[in-house]
């Protein structure tokens, strides 16, 4: 072999290496972009996941927290403090109770929201999170049984006889 075939036999190999170098590099810039696809799709899949993880959580919570009676509760107690009554007699108390067991759902929400600050529809953590730190007075907590009171002495029209 003289040194113009192996010249031209190098320059081959040189061709045939550059190529096949270049084919893996398109190879693997498509692998990497596969992959960079793979990894974008696989982090909005988790996003969903933990939103959809959130919102059952708050469904369960609601379930064992925020349910309507604690709602209930706390938008009354909420009524008392704007009344800034810190005794509400029986009576009072048991007609706005009334009127708010009376409010559908989606009002009873609203109102709460408002009360509370939270825009409405509430995030079930953030209406959670605000109803916690609603203080109820005592005896709402306690609650009413509709008899006389009778940590007083009785009156004339409460005695028996």
């Amino acid at each position: 072999m003289d040194g113009s075939e192996r010249a031209e036999l190098e320059a081959y190999y040189r061709r045939v290496l550059k190529t096949s170098v270049e084919f893996e590099k398109r190879i693997r810039e498509r692998w990497r972009k596969r992959c960079r696809e793979k990894s974008r799709r696989i982090a909005e899949l988790e996003a969903r996941v933990a939103e959809l993880e959130r919102r059952l959580r708050a469904v369960e919570g609601r379930e064992e927290g925020v349910d309507r009676k604690t709602k209930e509760r706390k938008l009354i107690a909420l009524m008392i403090g704007d009344l800034g009554v810190s005794d509400t007699d029986e009576p009072e108390m048991n007609r706005m109770t009334r009127e708010v067991q009376d409010l559908p759902d989606e009002e009873l929400d609203r109102a709460l929201a408002r009360r509370l600050g939270l825009t409405y529809p509430a995030d079930e953590e953030d209406l959670m999170r605000a109803l916690e730190r609603v203080q109820e007075p005592e005896r709402l907590s306690e609650g009413f049984t509709g008899a006389p009171d009778m940590s007083h002495e009785a009156r004339p029209g409460e005695r028996e006889g």
